[in-house]
């Protein structure tokens, strides 16, 4: 994942409500399971391993937050356990066990809590961020981003 991606990342965080952050997890962990695959197809071991290890630190984070007195977030964390069995077994293998299963899915779980996130109105779970606001203008050095803070950024 390249820096500029982190960094979109990191923004969509600082103003993401509780189901916007599942969200951004499960994209983050389906771009790592890709970016395994791509290193292994490519035959780069070394970033293979380092990919299926921050997907899985992803699903584990995933894991660990599911509030277990709800019945639907106990069959949900049945298939992140299986999810982790695969991720662990690649690790092992240094082969992708069914990753391309894994990311398809992620991606059910994806589209099921971007449907709740759109009707989520409780707002940003970090609230003493700052506030972004849409546009980039032009500075000397290049694109700036400004935010309401009164903190400026360039690209």
């Amino acid at each position: 994942m390249t820096t500029e991606e982190m960094n979109g990342y990191k923004l969509r965080i600082t103003q993401a409500g509780i189901a916007e952050l599942t969200v951004i997890m499960l994209e983050m962990e389906m771009q790592w399971i890709q970016e395994a695959v791509s290193s292994y197809d490519a035959g780069n071991t070394e970033e293979f391993l380092d990919c299926v290890s921050k997907a899985q630190g992803t699903q584990v984070e995933l894991m660990n937050v599911l509030n277990m007195e709800n019945p639907v977030a106990v069959d949900m964390f049945s298939v992140f356990a299986y999810i982790n069995k695969l991720l662990i077994q690649s690790k092992i293998k240094r082969e992708p066990q069914e990753l391309s299963r894994c990311r398809e899915m992620l991606g059910k779980f994806h589209e099921s809590f971007q449907k709740i996130a759109d009707t989520d109105k409780a707002g940003p779970v970090m609230e003493q961020s700052e506030k972004v606001y849409a546009g980039l203008t032009y500075g000397t050095h290049g694109l700036v981003e400004s935010s309401m803070g009164g903190h400026d950024y360039s690209v």
